[in-house]
């Protein structure tokens, strides 16, 4: 049977993501729905990892933790044997935001901020940045 418990570490660092978001929903939604978009967007971003996780754990990968740091969320986990698999785990994140599109744009006040959060999140994610899944997918291929 596969492990489908992940350990979540909260970083000292990772209070600092909230508080960042916090503001940015402050910032683009108001005072009165901003809180709930910046929490909505560390869900989003947890989300993200939990497509990662998802299709490890579906490919028989181990990962060892998740969490949230001033850099956004992560997940620790070890390579998988195949390449194609590697390309799969990379890809569940994006594509995990790419789902949460449709069903954001449903929530009042808020949901077209938080989806075009998410439309943005996948998108960038697939760019070959450092640190994104854009440029492990591409040394992978």
């Amino acid at each position: 049977m596969r492990k489908l418990f992940v350990p979540f570490r909260m970083h000292s660092s990772g209070w600092f993501l909230l508080v960042l978001c916090a503001l940015f929903g402050v910032g683009l939604c108001g005072p009165r729905h901003g809180i709930a978009a910046g929490f909505l967007l560390v869900v989003s971003l947890l989300l993200h990892e939990a497509g990662h996780i998802l299709m490890a754990t579906i490919l028989g990968v181990p990962v060892h933790e998740f969490g949230l740091c001033w850099a956004g969320a992560y997940n620790r986990r070890a390579n998988a044997d195949r390449r194609r698999d590697e390309v799969f785990i990379s890809m569940a994140g994006p594509l995990m935001n790419l789902s949460l599109v449709i069903p954001f744009l449903f929530l009042p006040k808020i949901g077209i901020h938080v989806a075009l959060w998410n439309l943005a999140l996948c998108v960038l994610n697939l760019l070959p940045l450092p640190s994104t899944d854009g440029l492990r997918i591409l040394r992978t291929l």
